[in-house]
């Protein structure tokens, strides 16, 4: 089949005799991929710095697609259906499992990881109960967008963002901005944006943000203060991660309120304990997702309420992979996702 693989660091290329993937269970689907996005995982794998996407390898794991194959027990789809999928499964048997937030089992698989070939292949199997039904609204690019969208869906439901709560995403790359684009599908009070490049800024005000700050050159405090009443938000969403990030969190947000953790941040940063414990701030974690939130991304693009096409900065046919990988990695100009098409 079709692919782009990674065959070391720094070394990503199309080939068209990748193994293609078969189905090995009665409950596993078939799915040819359409359009597949690049994290930034994928980059880091390209790098050879990711513990899980280890090159040689055929990563990818946002995308959509057409069912092509099922097994003998699948009930849910056919050959045909147009789907996306969640990347990723539980052991099933685990007290988180059992309890439904499968997206922390100690035992979880992610596709495009530890010899589950991923979606810049072009075939990938996956058992029943990944698969999400795409509605004919959505389109296959809208479609590979879903996943990184889930991810700020997540954070955002689990903290109840509502019309009277107040929200400030500091970092706006994909996964902030997918936080702004579901915060804003919940009407908050004020929503603002924080970052270093203008490009994020200006996309945060698009998709939502009442207000957008740069850190390089803007007092933030001061901001976020004189727009809160002198109060803080009440839940500052953290989508990138370093020290100075992390402090800026703990000293905009109200005594009280929230700091919701997304970011994949090093071990060696620093958390603002003295903040924290003054102000009585929770520091919560948000890992990935689960099937609902998936759902909900889909049922506000499908009803029009988000309009996640912003996010595509470029696209390329998967014969270019190597050419789509130099691009998001080097970032010749400034990137949100880039877009690969089967």
């Amino acid at each position: 089949m079709r692919a782009g693989f990674i065959e070391k660091p720094m070394k990503a290329y199309f080939i068209d005799d990748a193994p293609e993937p078969q189905l090995e269970h009665d409950t596993d689907v078939k799915i040819q991929v359409r359009a597949t996005g690049i994290c930034g995982s994928e980059v880091h794998a390209y790098h050879g710095k990711h513990p899980w996407r280890v090159p040689p390898v055929v990563s990818g794991h946002e995308f959509s697609g057409v069912v092509v194959e099922t097994g003998s027990a699948v009930t849910t789809c056919r050959p045909g259906d147009r789907v996306t999928a969640e990347p990723q499964y539980g052991c099933g048997h685990c007290y988180l499992c059992k309890s439904g937030r499968y997206n922390l089992c100690p035992e979880k698989k992610i596709l495009g990881a530890s010899g589950w070939s991923g979606s810049f292949g072009e075939y990938v199997v996956l058992p029943q109960q990944c698969i999400v039904p795409l509605p004919d609204e959505v389109s296959f690019a809208e479609g590979a967008l879903i996943e990184p969208l889930a991810v700020g869906m997540h954070a955002v439901r689990v903290h109840h963002v509502q019309p009277s709560t107040t929200v400030a995403v500091i970092g706006c790359g994909t996964i902030g901005l997918g936080v702004v684009l579901s915060a804003a599908c919940f009407h908050p009070a004020a929503l603002f944006g924080i970052d270093v490049v203008d490009f994020n800024l200006e996309k945060a005000r698009s998709m939502g943000a009442v207000a957008t700050f740069n850190s390089m050159r803007d007092d933030v405090v001061k901001e976020i203060m004189t727009r809160t009443d002198g109060k803080g938000v009440d839940i500052t969403f953290l989508a990138f991660g370093n020290d100075a990030c992390v402090r800026q969190a703990a000293e905009i947000t109200r005594p009280g309120g929230t700091i919701s953790e997304i970011a994949i941040m090093n071990k060696d940063v620093k958390a603002s304990f003295d903040l924290i414990q003054v102000k009585e701030l929770h520091a919560d974690g948000s890992n990935m997702y689960v099937r609902s939130d998936y759902e909900a991304v889909l049922a506000e693009i499908a009803a029009g309420h988000m309009k996640p096409s912003g996010f595509i900065t470029k696209r390329f046919p998967i014969s270019q992979f190597g050419e789509a990988m130099e691009f998001t990695d080097k970032r010749p100009e400034p990137v949100v996702k880039t877009l690969l098409e089967f």
